[in-house]
């Protein structure tokens, strides 16, 4: 369902929705829930934070849910947060039935068994509302949110003021390439240039530089970019090579070397060699500016605190 759809389902259910998250969300009969999108196609999951007496939510409880519901499909227990899956819907209205009727087997099954409305961090009882922290949906009491909220802006402080290491980031930058080059090379090797070579390139160098480096800066982009290319073209070229190596009986770098002297000297080869190179580049560049987006997003979200709604 897109957001409209969301938006009038929301309405329908009597419950609101955040368009930020994506999230239909809101309180039922004296119960704080979210809906959200699961990873599976038309596929949700509704999610509670309840306690029985001082007891946790129990695994056999929830199992009982499910056997009885026709709508529901999983669960999750995690302390006091209870996750329940909806069957995928084959159609939009199917959808949006199982979700409607399987929130309705929720609540019911919650009232009978005495259930309390609770903060999933702390387990008490009281006021609980809707908080997104990081990339996370957090059902949590105004208290138990501002602790929250006060550690995460002190971590981000902290990593603002933190300085990368250009040195141990190239270090990281140039492994992760060694490795998605390999990945390059044996994906050409099975006679394939696939989309995949460009993306396991991006994540695997901006990671590696992230990873030894600390911080991604301006910087670290450019010097991971570089290695991203460089990498590709030794992975093309070793490609050619090992191809060579075989017709000629040499060994892989006698080829290596001759095949690169070969075409700097502007000798003609197969227009699959400049083909195979283009496509390669091109892949590598989607990679890097799909990874590089996605890496500063998730940096931009991990300290987001607010309250949804």
């Amino acid at each position: 369902m897109n957001k409209l759809d969301l938006q009038a389902f929301a309405d329908e259910l009597g419950l609101q929705f955040d368009e930020v998250a994506s999230v239909i969300w809101g309180q039922k009969e004296g119960y704080t829930l979210y809906i959200e999108q699961a990873d599976q196609k038309n596929q949700y999951r509704i999610c509670c934070s309840v306690k029985n007496g001082e007891a946790l939510p129990s695994l056999e409880e929830c199992k009982e849910l499910i056997k009885a519901s026709k709508d529901l499909k999983t669960y999750q227990v995690n302390l006091y947060k209870a996750t329940f899956y909806t069957k995928a819907g084959m159609t939009k209205g199917k959808t949006r039935a199982h979700i409607q009727q399987g929130l309705q087997d929720i609540l019911s099954f919650l009232k009978e068994r005495n259930f309390t409305n609770v903060c999933e961090q702390t387990g008490k009882a009281g006021q609980v509302d809707l908080y997104q922290v990081g990339g996370n949906l957090l059902l949590l009491s105004p208290e138990a949110f501002q602790e929250i909220s006060s550690n995460l802006s002190i971590e981000n402080q902290s990593y603002n003021h933190q300085k990368g290491s250009i040195l141990t980031g190239t270090v990281g930058a140039f492994l992760g390439s060694l490795i998605g080059g390999i990945v390059t090379l044996a994906i050409a090797q099975l006679g394939y240039v696939a989309v995949v070579s460009g993306i396991v390139m991006g994540v695997c160098t901006i990671k590696g530089y992230e990873l030894l480096g600390k911080k991604l800066s301006k910087v670290g982009i450019a010097i991971s970019v570089v290695f991203m290319f460089v990498m590709m073209l030794v992975a093309h070229q070793f490609d050619y090579a090992i191809q060579l190596a075989k017709a000629e009986s040499l060994d892989v770098f006698t080829a290596f070397t001759y095949l690169t002297n070969y075409i700097l000297k502007g000798n003609e080869v197969h227009i699959s060699y400049w083909t195979n190179l283009g496509l390669l580049l091109l892949f590598t560049g989607a990679g890097a500016v799909g990874t590089i987006v996605s890496v500063l997003s998730a940096q931009s979200q991990k300290y987001l605190t607010r309250k949804v709604g």
